[in-house]
Order: C-alpha cells, then sequence, then structure tokens
C-alpha cells in the first residue's frame, strides 16, 4: 500500500487516474468508490487544499465521460462525486487546518445530517417512497423463492421509516473510513506508525456525548414526521460512535499484548452480527464519560 500512496502524491494525473478508476469500479463494488474518496483526502492532506479539489474535479469530469462512452447513466457518477469525494475532501481540510481527527469526523456527521434535512425538505414522504422500494424488492426476492420470515407489514412500515437515516448513517462511515485511510496513507509516507496512535485516542468529547444522548432521548418522545426525522438525526450522530468503539478496542488489545485475533473475530463480528454494530456504538458513547482506555492504563501500571 505504501507504492500506492508514493505513486498517489508523485503527479496530479496519477491521483487524478486511480480516482477516476476507483469510481468506474465501484459499479462493481460501491466501497471501490472509497478509494477515490481516500486518493482525494490524500493529495488535500499530503500537497495541498487546492489541489485535491483538482484531483476531484479532474477525476469527476472523467468518470462522467467514461460512463457516457460506456452507455452508463452518468447520475451514478455524479452522485459518487458530490455524495462521496466532495465532503471527504471537506474533511480532509479540516483535517488539514485542524490537525484533529475528531473535528473532521464530525464535519461528515454533519454533512449527513444536512443531507437528511434536505431530503425531507424535498421529498413529502421518503418512508412511502422507500416502502414501495423494499416491496418491490421483497417481491424480487420471493420470485427468487427466497423468503424473510417475520417481515410485517408493521415490521415494514418501520424500516422505511428509517431508511434514509440507515443509508446515510453508512454514507458517513464511508466518507469517515475514506478519511481514516488517506490518514493512514500520509502516515505511511511520513512517519510510521503515527496512524496507529492517533486513532487509538480518538474521542468525540462531552459536548458532542451529550448532543448525541440528548438527540436519543428526543427520539423517543416524540413521533410523527418529525419524529422520524429527529429519531434518524441520532442515528447518524451516533453511527461515528462505531469508530471510538473500535478505537478502543485495538488500544486495549494492544496495551493488554493479546494476538489480533482478537479484533479478527470483532469484525467478522459485526459483519455477519447487524446487532453488534448498534452495541458497539453504544459502547463508543459510553467511552465519553468512562473512559475505558485510561481506566485499563491505570489498571496496568499499578498492577
Amino acid at each position: 500500500m505504501k507504492s500506492l500512496a508514493v505513486y498517489i502524491v508523485s503527479g496530479r494525473w496519477k491521483a487524478v487516474a486511480v480516482t477516476a478508476t476507483s469510481g468506474m469500479l465501484a459499479l462493481l463494488l460501491l466501497p471501490l468508490g472509497c478509494v477515490g474518496a481516500g486518493v482525494i483526502a490524500l493529495v488535500t492532506l499530503h500537497i495541498g487544499v487546492v489541489s485535491g479539489l483538482q484531483v476531484l474535479v479532474l477525476a469527476a469530469a472523467a468518470m462522467i465521460a467514461l460512463y457516457a462512452l460506456a452507455g452508463i447513466k452518468t447520475a451514478g457518477g455524479i452522485s459518487i462525486a458530490v455524495l462521496l469525494w466532495l465532503p471527504c475532501w471537506l474533511a480532509a481540510m479540516v483535517l488539514r487546518q485542524t490537525r484533529e481527527p475528531a473535528a473532521a469526523i464530525k464535519t461528515t456527521v454533519l454533512f449527513g445530517m444536512a443531507l437528511l434535512l434536505l431530503v425531507y425538505a424535498s421529498i413529502q414522504d421518503p418512508a412511502a417512497v422507500w416502502l414501495e422500494i423494499l416491496k418491490e424488492m421483497l417481491a424480487v426476492l420471493e420470485k427468487m423463492d427466497f423468503r424473510l420470515q417475520g417481515m410485517t407489514d408493521d415490521l415494514l412500515q418501520e424500516l422505511a421509516s428509517r431508511m434514509t437515516g440507515m443509508v446515510l448513517s453508512w454514507l458517513v462511515l464511508a466518507i469517515t473510513a475514506s478519511l481514516l485511510l488517506a490518514r493512514w496513507w500520509q502516515s505511511v509516507l511520513v512517519r510510521p506508525g503515527a496512524f496507529r496512535e492517533e486513532f487509538g485516542k480518538l474521542r468525540f468529547g462531552n459536548s458532542a456525548g451529550l448532543l448525541t444522548l440528548g438527540m436519543m432521548l428526543a427520539a423517543s418522545f416524540t413521533s410523527g414526521t418529525f419524529g422520524e426525522i429527529v429519531n434518524q438525526l441520532a442515528m447518524i450522530m451516533l453511527s461515528v460512535y462505531l469508530l471510538v468503539a473500535l478505537a478502543v478496542l485495538h488500544s486495549l488489545v494492544r496495551q493488554s499484548g493479546r494476538g489480533s485475533g482478537w479484533l479478527v473475530a470483532i469484525y467478522l463480528l459485526l459483519a455477519f452480527v447487524p446487532q453488534a454494530k448498534l452495541l458497539l456504538e453504544a459502547g463508543g458513547l459510553l467511552d465519553t464519560w468512562v473512559d475505558l482506555r485510561g481506566r485499563f492504563e491505570r489498571r496496568r501500571r499499578s498492577g
């Protein structure tokens, strides 16, 4: 990966080529679009804000042109550029100026929240739109003789009312993961091991924790469209605490001297048990006040 990072920062057009290729490959596997966002963020962090923006614009133009030549709707390419690459560039700009990963990640959360409000301002009933999409998906699955047990109309309606927030939560995590990839690349180029130290200390502070907790409480006492919005805003705010939980776990495993097998098990749990994500998010939020890393370090030194 170091050779790729060196290649990216060695010339503007090389960075553009990698970014545009990432955007095309996202057609096959959507997460590959994060590589392009990471390239833009790396150029922004390592070379400069203007250089990062130039790579974004040139790569987006190249990607959209390739989409058109291939006879593919350009809306997909535009969405990748606007919803993934652009906010990642903004977050990288914040990180470059503040040198605070938490501040940059908060920028991605604000982007997700603003996008949610924009959706509700432009679409009268997003839940109804999602309900139709989900019904069509279920119909396709049923034609393939695959039926989801326990999927009642009430459960489907509940899922539809949360879908916008769920999608935007994953978008925020994708943007943040791209930013962290760029930060890791930068540490490989400049100071190997720096990213591990920085990530292990990731925290968002008491004010962010209290605001997130307050939004979660407000969601439980509101209903209707306003309740939907508040619930999904809380979902987006809580999502990045998954990263705090992972930072805590990485730090604890390193402090205890345990093997990386523990971390592999945790990531496998996240991949195959959806409820694990919510559990880790809650743990990450709890660390705001409990400081698990500090407690473990003090116990280790005293013991």
